[in-house]
């Protein structure tokens, strides 16, 4: 057992009261300081998960806005190629004047060289063509070889001239089959 002494005079001394008053105060200020310190390490702990996490948050977010604005690149050059193959789909749905052209080309070829085409207009339905012939020979030809085709629906006669100079000037419309 411990023997305590009390060097003070009794008029100074601590009674008993108050001295278990200041020792459950004591206690009471070491536990309160311990809380605190224990507080103060979760708040700073929760600071740095946190402040991690926005780290986190963020480069993720930035990595995302790449990513967004490449695939907006991508969506405007997906409807730009959607809208070309529409205008294509629409170009091919058009019929072509490719039909009319190779009808007419074997009569062009059978015209002599002095006589000339001045027009030709070509579409998917007719062709429509004026031609300066120089000879009556190369005219009886070229009526000739119309007559024996049988490539058109209908051949018209459009307008038909003659002038001394330059010879007869024949406008012809050919319809397709």
């Amino acid at each position: 057992m411990a023997i305590t002494l009390n060097l003070l005079p009794p008029e100074l001394a601590v009674d008993k009261k108050l001295g278990s008053l200041l020792k459950g105060v004591r206690a009471m200020g070491i536990i309160l300081l311990a809380l605190f310190l224990v507080f103060i390490l979760g708040v700073g702990g929760i600071f740095v998960v946190s402040t991690i996490s926005l780290r986190s948050t963020n480069a993720s977010l930035d990595q995302l806005k790449v990513q967004i604005s490449s695939q907006e690149k991508t969506e405007q050059k997906l409807v730009l190629l959607k809208d070309r193959i529409k205008n294509i789909g629409v170009v091919n749905a058009k019929p072509g004047s490719l039909k009319s052209l190779n009808s007419i080309e074997p009569l062009l070829l059978t015209l002599s060289p002095d006589s000339t085409v001045t027009e030709l207009n070509i579409d998917p339905v007719k062709v429509s063509l004026t031609i300066n012939f120089r000879s009556n020979q190369d005219l009886s030809d070229f009526f000739e070889n119309i007559t024996k085709s049988e490539q058109f629906k209908s051949v018209i006669l459009s307008s038909f001239g003659y002038n001394p100079g330059t010879g007869y000037l024949a406008g012809i419309t050919i319809l397709n089959q």
